[in-house]
């Protein structure tokens, strides 16, 4: 991996570092939405605590309440590039015990982080058809077992931002370079899941730099607002969110593709001095139909 191209991650979770507070909002709906979601999964499975979770993209952890995970899943797969951020997270929430597990550095979007401009240049199209197949490719992450939620912590983003570095917006392999990136985030997610496990997908889509009326406006009124940004082309490269259902409608026609795709109404993110729109997806994953056994022969 690329330090210049990791550093920038790490700088930004030294930033963020201690803005938990202000993150509580968010923070809480995204542990509503875990919660409701292990509440349907353990009512399918006749459980009372799931085998474990994964998060990609840690981090910090200010997305989510490590306690309060602790009690719903045996273990908790903490995934990201940062080692300092994870370790600083598991220590400040030392009562878990052994339930957190740490992988990292890792780059969620292999070979992301490893790629120099010419992987991705149109001088050698060999070359550049391979970049596309393995930053499409449903490669995990090799030592997390398949577990039952795996959730994207507003990870999508910052991929992007990655390959901004790589490539500018008007190259012309920025498109099919951004949507292997986003297909390829959503076969891993569904790879590392156990059939009927759920995938659940965050992403910011547009923040108050480029739109000040996110800092005032309504829970109620968001949807619309996105809406209207989204229209006039004012989010964030690849978070608009049809072309994603497009790409889980392909996706749903395979075997281990998604069976259910449940849009999460938006809501705020306030993150120090910046606001943001974040909207998730809750995408349940097929169980394989059982193979029905053939007919005895007649004698």
């Amino acid at each position: 991996m690329r330090p210049d191209l990791i550093d920038p991650h790490i700088v930004r979770n030294s930033e963020t570092a201690d803005l938990r507070d202000s993150c509580k909002s968010h923070r809480e709906r995204v542990m509503q939405l875990i919660e409701s979601t292990v509440s349907d999964l353990s009512a399918e499975s006749n459980v009372d605590q799931l085998s474990s979770v994964v998060l990609l993209g840690a981090g910090n952890c200010l997305d989510v309440d490590l306690i309060r995970l602790a009690r719903l899943f045996q273990h908790i797969h903490l995934v990201d590039l940062d080692v300092a951020a994870l370790s600083d997270a598991v220590a400040d929430a030392n009562s878990t015990d052994n339930r957190l597990q740490i992988h990292a550095p890792q780059d969620i979007a292999e070979p992301l982080l490893a790629m120099m401009p010419d992987d991705l240049s149109t001088d050698d199209t060999t070359r550049l058809a391979n970049s596309l197949k393995l930053l499409s490719s449903e490669n995990g992450v090799a030592d997390v077992p398949e577990s039952d939620i795996v959730v994207s912590l507003c990870l999508f983003s910052h991929l992007v931002v990655t390959l901004s570095v790589l490539l500018t917006d008007d190259n012309p392999v920025y498109a099919n370079a951004l949507k292997a990136i986003r297909l390829g985030h959503i076969r891993r997610m569904l790879s590392m899941l156990r059939p009927g496990g759920v995938a659940i997908f965050i992403t910011e889509i547009v923040s108050s730099e480029t739109a000040p009326k996110l800092i005032d406006v309504s829970d109620s009124e968001l949807p619309e607002l996105i809406r209207e940004l989204v229209n006039d082309n004012n989010f964030f490269s690849g978070t608009n969110p049809s072309p994603l259902l497009a790409e889980l409608n392909l996706l749903s026609r395979l075997p281990g593709g998604p069976e259910t795709v449940d849009t999460i109404d938006p809501w705020k993110w306030q993150m120090g001095d910046r606001t943001y729109a974040v909207y998730a997806m809750r995408i349940q994953k097929k169980i394989p139909l059982k193979e029905e056994a053939a007919p005895a022969a007649d004698d």
